[in-house]
């Protein structure tokens, strides 16, 4: 990486990277950043809520995911750097909107925090009977802990987990159907069409990190072939994992059963393959939440480390221990905000107000793309959104959707983290007396 950096001056962006990675490898990034420990949780929720008609919400979800994927793809064939969506914004907008990007991006994941954290607990409390509560501050405590020692989930145990995931999901679906009592998906919409858009946020929320494959568009051999392919079949392999572990899940348990269970997944195991089944799913659970968890950690951490070095929050933020290399005062800020959540919130109040900020992040990108699609001076792109007056225009109309389904709790308190952000911001901006790397006289 630092190579590519020393000779970023010498070469264009878009050599910067080997081309290394093939359909594949693509395909692999995608379901694992995609699979995580929210689907155990997000099943109940999105079932109490629709009924059978969750299923439709997740076929809702994956089209919605796909208008947003295709347009973040080219934009990461355009600005191939670290940061994600922050980069897009901060390199096309401009500072503010950088900063504004980072906000909300963090306030999401410290929001969605809660319904992984509290999962924990809540599969935990199904096999030992301790309090939740308990159980999701002590995931908490430990992982914080873990990465203020420097010591890291292994990428390669990372993917282990993962897998674990996807072979539990897997397995519970197969295991299930035979089980499943049609009978109890009768009434199909018990809440009306509103049941399933009210479910399509949170359905939407498990499809999260399809935007991985996006990030790895630099390294994927021929984009323009291989880049739209990885992105389906991501998407459509997630959708039938879901589908059937959703199906197997509404044909077992009553949806006012599914939406009142912490443990849902392990509560439909039990039912028809006993203690067996439901110790399995249990396990499978809480490795992945717990994973999902330090991954949530490491990423709100490092983006208030970014924000920091950016000067677009207090330098002191990006404070690294000597000893360990860890920016040691952002992981313990984010590990109490985490803990506050864990402890004080609720999965309604996470998902629907963290749901509400992550759908947000998507269009402060959107609207980068926008503008360097009229810029003749921008870099050209190896991949271009296929039928871009169509996709783009479907992508900011289906996020906007979506920001309705999180409710009155998501918009209220979502509003209320982007105003804070907003006055601290302006506050830090005017105190310091600085302005935040990359900015220049008369921008704004």
């Amino acid at each position: 990486m630092q190579k590519a950096e020393a000779g970023a001056a010498a070469r264009p962006p878009a050599t910067e990277l080997r081309r290394e990675l093939g359909l594949r490898e693509a395909v692999a990034i995608g379901i694992g950043g995609t699979v995580g420990g929210g689907i155990f949780v997000l099943v109940g929720i999105a079932g109490g809520t629709a009924g059978p008609g969750a299923l439709i919400a997740f076929s809702v979800a994956f089209v919605v995911s796909l208008f947003i994927a295709l347009p973040y793809a080219e934009l990461s064939c355009r600005l191939p750097m670290a940061g994600g969506g922050y980069a897009f914004a901060r390199q096309a907008l401009g500072p503010h909107w950088g900063f504004g990007m980072g906000w909300i991006y963090w306030g999401a994941y410290v929001f969605l925090s809660g319904y992984v954290t509290i999962g924990f607990g809540g599969y935990l409390a199904a096999v030992t009977g301790i309090p939740v509560s308990l159980g999701a501050g002590l995931l908490v405590l430990a992982i914080t802990v873990l990465n203020l020692l420097g010591v890291k989930i292994a990428g390669r145990a990372q993917t282990l987990v993962i897998g674990a995931a996807v072979v539990g999901l897997a397995g519970f679906a197969v295991w299930g159907m035979p089980n499943v009592d049609l009978d109890r998906m009768t009434p199909f919409l018990p809440n009306g069409v509103n049941g399933i858009f009210l479910a399509a946020l949170v359905a939407f929320l498990s499809f999260g990190g399809f935007d991985m494959v996006a990030a790895a568009a630099e390294e994927i051999k021929q984009p323009e072939r291989n880049l739209p392919r990885a992105m389906l079949l991501t998407l459509f392999g997630v959708l039938a994992l879901y589908l059937g572990v959703t199906f197997v899940a509404l044909g077992t348990l009553d949806p006012a059963q599914l939406g009142s269970s912490l443990s849902p997944l392990a509560d439909a195991a039990g039912v028809f393959g006993g203690e067996t089944a439901q110790r399995l799913i249990v396990f499978s659970a809480l490795l992945t939440t717990a994973a999902t968890a330090n991954a949530i950690l490491v990423v709100t951490s490092r983006t208030v480390f970014a924000m920091s070095r950016d000067r677009l929050l207090p330098r002191v933020f990006a404070a690294i221990a000597q000893r360990t290399g860890i920016p040691w005062l952002a992981v313990l800020i984010n590990g109490l905000m985490i803990a506050i959540v864990a402890l004080v919130g609720t999965i309604h109040m996470s998902s629907s107000t963290g749901g509400f900020l992550y759908v947000l992040h998507f269009l402060p990108p959107l609207i980068a793309l926008v503008k360097l699609r009229r810029d003749p001076d921008a870099p050209k792109p190896r991949f271009s959104t296929p039928w871009p007056w169509l996709l783009v225009p479907l992508a900011f109309l289906s996020s906007i959707g979506l920001l309705f389904a999180s409710g009155a709790t998501g918009w209220v308190i979502g509003s209320s983290w982007m105003l804070i952000g907003a006055v601290l911001y302006v506050g830090y901006l005017y105190q310091s007396g600085r302005r935040p790397l990359g900015s220049r006289p008369g921008t704004s």
